[in-house]
């Protein structure tokens, strides 16, 4: 590896598909130039792409609502934030969509004499899973009990992932309410090759 330095990026973007492109060739040029191997910029990458992609279509939808209802709010875009250094990549992403619908979540937890017990069990967060993911509600954590198919391919490749939600009104939201104004997205990972 070569002596140690740190590449930082930070861009805002409208939320459109063509960002996802462009943020990933930049980030393969930043990993390469860090000597990173193919394996781990492969990781990396699809990381970022699916939550990069989450992030756009969530506040695509949100910029849809506010053209549908005809307001004057300011158009919704999204921030992407990384850091490569020779030993960690560190990258956020700030979306205006609606948010993770916590509770939502919380409420797949498995619940047992069910009928459908093991296909609750089937489809609730491993243990290591639910130790690599921290979601906050008004700067709380709280538990994750069960997570997407876009989540548990991040959290594959990534060692923590942090999941604060915006608020029009309080910031860091308690809950997904008509205030929710976005989420505020950061995963990490200490170089493995």
């Amino acid at each position: 590896m070569s002596s140690s330095h740190e590449i930082d990026f930070l861009n805002s973007y409208s939320a459109t598909t063509s960002v996802v492109p462009e943020v990933i060739e930049h980030l393969i040029a930043d990993l390469k130039h860090s000597d990173y191997i193919q394996d781990e910029i492969d990781e990396i990458v699809l990381s970022l792409d699916e939550a990069l992609t989450n992030a756009i279509q969530e506040t695509m939808k949100t910029n849809q609502g506010i053209h549908n209802r005809n307001e004057t709010d300011d158009r919704r875009d999204i921030t992407v934030r990384y850091t490569v250094t020779d030993n960690l990549f560190d990258a956020t992403i700030i979306d205006h969509g609606k948010g993770l619908d916590i509770f939502n979540i919380l409420d797949s937890t498995p619940q047992a004499g069910a009928t459908n017990y093991v296909n609750q069990i089937i489809s609730y967060a491993t243990e290591s899973e639910k130790s690599k993911i921290k979601v906050r509600l008004n700067g709380q954590e709280i538990p994750l009990r069960g997570i997407g198919a876009g989540l548990k391919i991040i959290l594959n490749f990534m060692d923590l992932v942090t999941i604060d939600l915006i608020d029009k009104e309080k910031i860091l939201s308690r809950s997904i309410s008509e205030h929710t104004d976005g989420t505020i997205f950061n995963m990490k990972r200490k170089r493995r090759y």
